[in-house]
């Protein structure tokens, strides 16, 4: 047996308990057999913010104004852009059951998006099961699959990431603007595809069909520019204003930046509080400083890896989720959900841009970050907010995965120049059609 088709056994054999662990649970508390206070609980309140923004938009209020949030949340401003907004809507269908129609609708739209990603697959010839592996992985992350919007980022990237091997530079940056729209902590991955699209070809010159390129890019900008023109005029200027309430955001306890001030406890010791986004967020003399210089480095590192992977113009995967796994290794400000936007893209650059051996390594890390992740949140948040060292363990060791991933997605390793000739010509890596 191969080591494609090893891939392919494990991928099976462990879908369908880990789906049942990261839906079921979460289904039952939203359906009340269990209490909200059980320990997939703490994944549901979320959804329960967005029913109340979604009947205030409902009731007619002002979006994104003061008091546009239903009670009891009218005093809490709405940061999510206008894609989650609409997102928020169908779930009322479901009453008094708006936690449980939100899951279902987030099922139904993730089933969709996987079935179009495999269709796209399929198209360009990559026979390596990206959608089975990919619904693996965002399942390994747990409840928050069906309790938060990330996913849906997720499958849009790795759409953008096809767009950019088949030269469809406008689709690509339409895509990743558009899954920017649904939560803005995707934007990073627009500066890879951006220099990508902008970039020349080999031989030609900067000036050489420029125009035609920054063409491609501007209208690709349209569809999320226009919906964000629409609700800025909706809400009276009110969305950009509320999207910078997220921006002035303390240290996140699950962050790189958090890991490091708490190995560095013996000298100065970090203290947990509440933010007033409701993130467990951590405070200390040296907390700031090491904020400041991991997003720096991370800032550097996502500037080197779009300009690295555009002049090579391979590996377009790579390059996406490069730019995502540096920012979520490098960020202040890391929630469990941010991973779902990785786990797509991550498994579309191990399937078709690597070697059989590196892309075994990339997604057994990718399913180990994810497993990790689950352990932290939901189940071990308490010990993970209280500073405790189990829960530290925990993330420790995910965010030292998550270092370590976005390193290999980097290093030099055999891959298919983008495009569908380079597909053609280089033996698939899986033998089953995805």
């Amino acid at each position: 047996m191969n080591q494609t088709s090893a891939v392919v056994r494990a991928v099976r054999l462990l879908i369908l308990p880990l789906t049942a662990v990261a839906l079921v649970p979460v289904l039952l508390t939203e359906l009340h057999f269990f209490s909200i206070h059980d320990l997939v609980g703490a994944t549901i309140p979320d959804t329960i913010f967005f029913g109340h923004a979604a009947q205030g938009l409902m009731q007619g209020h002002l979006p994104y104004g003061p008091h546009f949030v239903a009670a009891p949340d009218s005093r809490v401003v709405f940061v999510y852009p206008p894609l989650s907004l609409l997102l928020a809507v169908p779930p009322l269908l479901a009453g008094a059951e708006y936690s449980f129609g939100f899951a279902v609708e987030m099922v139904v739209l993730l089933v969709a998006g996987l079935w179009l990603l495999g269709s796209a697959c399929r198209r360009m010839g990559i026979s390596f099961p990206v959608v089975l592996t990919s619904a693996l992985l965002l399942v390994a992350l747990g409840p928050v699959v069906v309790t938060r919007v990330d996913g849906l980022q997720g499958l849009a990237l790795a759409g953008a990431a096809l767009a950019l091997r088949s030269r469809r530079m406008a689709l690509a940056v339409a895509l990743v603007t558009l899954a920017a729209l649904v939560k803005e902590t995707v934007v990073v991955a627009a500066l890879p595809v951006v220099v990508w699209a902008l970039w020349p070809s080999e031989g030609e010159k900067w000036t050489e069909g420029l125009g035609m390129r920054a063409s491609r890019v501007g209208l690709g900008l349209v569809p999320a520019v226009l919906v964000l023109l629409t609700f800025e005029v909706w809400s009276k200027g009110n969305v950009l204003a509320a999207a910078a309430a997220s921006i002035h955001r303390g240290v996140e306890v699950e962050s790189v930046p958090a890991t490091i001030s708490y190995l560095l406890h013996p000298i100065f010791a970090p203290t947990t509080y509440i933010g007033k986004l409701a993130s467990v967020q951590v405070s200390g003399p040296q907390v700031s400083l090491v904020a400041a210089v991991v997003a720096v480095v991370g800032v550097v590192a996502l500037v080197w890896g779009a300009v690295h992977f555009a002049r090579r113009r391979r590996r377009p995967a790579s390059a996406i989720a490069f730019a995502v796994a540096v920012t979520l290794a490098t960020t202040p400000v890391l929630s469990p959900q941010y991973l779902l936007a990785l786990m797509p893209v991550l498994v579309l650059a191990a399937g078709t841009e690597f070697t059989r051996p590196r892309a075994t390594l990339l997604l057994s890390s990718g399913l180990l970050v994810a497993l990790l992740t689950q352990v932290e949140f939901p189940y071990l948040f308490a010990s993970v907010a209280a500073l405790h060292p189990v829960g530290t363990a925990v993330v420790a060791a995910r965010n030292l995965l998550l270092i370590a991933l976005a390193i290999n997605l980097v290093r030099a390793a055999p891959g298919p120049v983008a495009g569908p000739k380079a597909e053609r010509a280089r033996p698939p890596v899986a033998a089953r059609p995805a």
